[in-house]
């Protein structure tokens, strides 16, 4: 009877334990446990609002534009065959599919109480529009940095007044809203969506430096630069999927250790290496390597970055016309490429020599596996305008003002020549003359 007992009392807990009630009826169903709850993304990445197109993705062809609608403003004329024409039309027509433009955080303060707008955000929207007006995409760099000029020199590459005295975290914070802004205004406001942002200008020289005499610093840049090309990726998740970031820096020489000291402080979110290229005595750039075609192709395999020549020009002329021995403007020439060492050197400095280098560069460029070439100041006029009347010469306005002289210091290296009324020659023609 005992044992008869004990043996209920052990069915009963195997049935309670398997969910019965010791009764012979239907197991309750079992209440599911709760839905556990997502975990939010700590950092999701918003859908475009737009994902605009460019009017090319292929090889970048190009100059700056920046001083074209200001010297337009003073009066001066861009011609084609002794006709007037939209220099930007112009840009098209031969090959050219890209422009770069600069935004300056600072204007430039007056000069001999002329105000200097081309990098003002006023002007950069009116020519970003004109570009695309004529199919052409945009270069925009984004300059933070202030210059200062007197009449003993020029000051580049310091912090604005707007940011003095701020600690390095403090002015990458103020970095990061500044270019984030920026673009986010041009994109909303404007619908203006460069293909490539430029965060600095020649940043090996320097960058937001505290004082003129204060030195470069890669580890200071790299860092700021972190949060500069944050910000255009922040942007680029809404408005610019497609945009490159670009790091700019300034002669052959210098790009690959200064590289090397930007990406170890943090400033690697870069996916092209812009490089200035003056070869000559004049501003004395040289380049280390075998060729232009050597450099650009250890760029694109130690940096992943594929380089683009962001400036570099070529001269068509010594500035000899029928007056004489001039330069255009009375101001002297900042850069004459190849070298002015004799006067039988002339025969170098013609349309067709700028066309013939300028293509020579391009192709080796291309062969390095890199993303361009884009020529500096080719825009460039003499700043004299002749009265076809009277004769007078009237001259004194600035698109880089220095202490050599007022006027302009590049319409030697232009795509149109100030000998001959302005009108466009054959220099330009190097970019139909390199496929994208």
């Amino acid at each position: 009877m005992l044992r008869r007992w004990i043996s209920m009392l052990m069915l009963a807990a195997v049935l309670v334990a398997c969910g019965g009630d010791g009764t012979g009826g239907e197991e309750p169903t079992p209440t599911p446990p709760p839905a556990p709850t997502p975990t939010p993304d700590p950092d999701p990445t918003p859908e475009p609002v737009v994902t605009p197109e460019y009017f090319s993705t292929g090889f970048m062809k190009g100059s700056t534009m920046s001083f074209a609608s200001f010297l337009e403003s003073y009066g001066l004329q861009y011609l084609e065959q002794d006709k007037v024409t939209d220099p930007y039309l112009s840009m098209k027509n031969h090959g050219a599919n890209i422009v770069r433009l600069q935004l300056n955080k600072e204007p430039f303060a007056q000069y001999e109480g002329q105000s200097i707008t081309w990098a003002d955000y006023g002007t950069v929207v009116k020519d970003a529009k004109r570009a695309a007006a004529n199919r052409l995409d945009v270069l925009l760099t984004l300059k933070p940095d202030a210059d200062s000029y007197t009449a003993n020199g020029a000051d580049h590459n310091l912090t604005p007044k707007a940011w003095q005295g701020l600690s390095d975290e403090a002015l990458g914070e103020k970095l990061y809203e500044w270019i984030y802004e920026t673009l986010v205004k041009l994109a909303t406001q404007e619908q203006i969506y460069p293909r490539v942002v430029a965060v600095g200008n020649e940043v090996n020289i320097g960058f937001l430096k505290p004082s003129a005499s204060a030195a470069s610093d890669g580890t200071r840049t790299g860092k700021l630069l972190k949060m500069g090309f944050k910000a255009v990726r922040d942007y680029a998740k809404q408005y610019n999927p497609n945009v490159k970031t670009l790091l700019h820096i300034a002669n052959p020489s210098k790009v690959y250790n200064y590289a090397k000291q930007i990406v170890a402080a943090g400033g690697s979110d870069f996916d092209l290496i812009g490089i200035s290229w003056y070869p000559g005595t004049d501003i004395g750039h040289t380049n280390p390597y075998q060729s232009i075609q050597q450099l650009v192709s250890i760029c694109k395999t130690d940096f992943n970055a594929p380089a683009v020549i962001l400036e570099t020009a070529h001269s068509f002329t010594t500035g000899n016309n029928a007056a004489g021995q001039w330069m255009g403007d009375w101001c002297s020439n900042a850069y004459n490429y190849p070298d002015w060492n004799d006067a039988t050197n002339a025969v170098n400095y013609t349309p067709a020599k700028q066309r013939a280098w300028l293509k020579a560069l391009a192709e080796e460029v291309k062969a390095g596996g890199g993303a361009g070439v884009i020529t500096w100041g080719t825009e460039s006029l003499s700043d004299v305008i002749t009265n076809t009347t009277t004769g007078a010469r009237k001259y004194g306005f600035y698109t880089y003002p220095a202490a050599w002289a007022n006027g302009s210091t590049w319409e030697n290296n232009s795509y149109w020549d100030f000998t001959n009324k302005n009108n466009l020659h054959e220099g330009i023609d190097w970019m139909l003359d390199i496929a994208e």
